[in-house]
């Protein structure tokens, strides 16, 4: 049976209903532990990290521009001698723009990534951002991603960071803050102006699960679908539709369809490929949240481009990998450290 465009469209954004409600639910989590199954216990902060590593907690390194003070830690290796200087690698945490924070989770493959660049001598940074509310819009994530890259830059001398090797690490909404800061111009998306003198260059970027085109994503050139067309969950759904665009971008879709559309598309990483930087993509086939064609059609387009990046599949991974194997996941970090160490200069 052939299918027109516009049911095509419609069962498309039914397969990415769930991305919807989750993020427009305020009592369901997009933290970086985040699964498509239950999680019978609620996450605990690391103690592993604290043992092996020197942190530095709830560092102020920004005001933003509704006037409140964003935090970072930093993770830095023990017994490092005094005239080293340690790469950096900034860790932007996952929750559909709305929620999460920087805390770095026990038995978690973040957790295991940073402790073997502990064991690298890297520096790790996880920040917090300002997160999306009725009344908070972009840019303000992508000026908060970028600035934490100029508080590096500003603070090198401090904590001997290595300014000629900083990379940045995204998972779901972080991810895509990631790769809009690696990709963007350096001048574009200055928040604080005591650190917009300093670059928000990196040397690549790690995206785990991120959106690359939030109008693909989010369907937004469908407009709000009609409701004769959907049933009794149709307003619920159309809401939920309307709720989320206008979170991102300020627009309401019904008055403003077009120029939410142009907004989100400066907004999605892969009409900025050709700023691009090595990137490293990972996502699993069974992601029901941001489905596998984001990554895919980020990874086309970075080669066309001629950008250095590679994509790995978890096969029948979800979103956060939840259900995949730690032995795989293990894996998987090794691949990630690997990557890290070959981009440095």
């Amino acid at each position: 049976m052939n299918l027109s465009t516009n049911n095509i469209s419609i069962y498309r954004f039914f397969t990415n209903l769930f991305f919807v409600l989750f993020i427009s639910i305020s009592n369901l989590s997009f933290s970086q532990n985040f699964s498509q199954v239950q999680v019978k216990t609620p996450p605990v902060k690391s103690t592993l990290l604290p043992e092996i590593a020197n942190l530095s907690e709830n560092i102020v390194y920004k005001t933003n521009r509704k006037g409140n003070p964003v935090q970072l830690d930093v993770f830095t290796p023990k017994n490092v001698a005094a005239d080293k200087l340690l790469p950096v690698l900034i860790y932007v945490h996952g929750g559909g723009w709305i929620e999460g924070d920087k805390i770095i989770h026990s038995d978690n493959y973040v957790e295991t990534t940073i402790a073997k660049l502990m064991a690298k001598q890297y520096a790790v940074i996880s920040i917090n951002y300002t997160l999306l509310n009725d009344s908070t819009h972009f840019p303000l994530p992508l000026e908060d991603t970028k600035d934490a890259v100029r508080w590096v830059r500003k603070n090198a001398e401090q904590y001997h960071f290595d300014t000629n090797n900083i990379g940045l690490f995204g998972a779901s909404a972080g991810a895509h803050l990631s790769l809009m800061a690696a990709y963007t111009p350096d001048n574009t998306y200055s928040g604080n102006p005591e650190l917009s003198s300093y670059s928000a260059k990196v040397n690549y970027v790690i995206d785990h699960y991120g959106p690359a085109d939030l109008n693909k994503l989010f369907h937004t050139k469908l407009g709000t679908i009609p409701v004769a067309m959907i049933g009794l969950m149709s307003k619920k759904i159309v809401g939920l539709q309307e709720n989320l665009v206008k979170g991102i971008s300020g627009y309401d879709i019904r008055k403003d369809q077009d120029r939410a559309i142009d907004y989100l598309k400066i907004l999605s990483p892969v009409y900025f490929v050709s700023g691009g930087v090595p990137t490293l993509i990972v996502q699993g086939n069974n992601d029901k949240v941001v489905p596998l064609n984001q990554s895919k059609k980020l990874h086309r387009k970075l080669n066309r481009a001629k950008i250095q990046n590679s994509l790995i599949i978890i096969d029948g991974g979800v979103h956060g990998f939840g259900t995949t194997d730690k032995a795989y996941l293990d894996q998987l970090t090794d691949q990630m450290v690997e990557f890290i160490l070959s981009q440095k200069k």
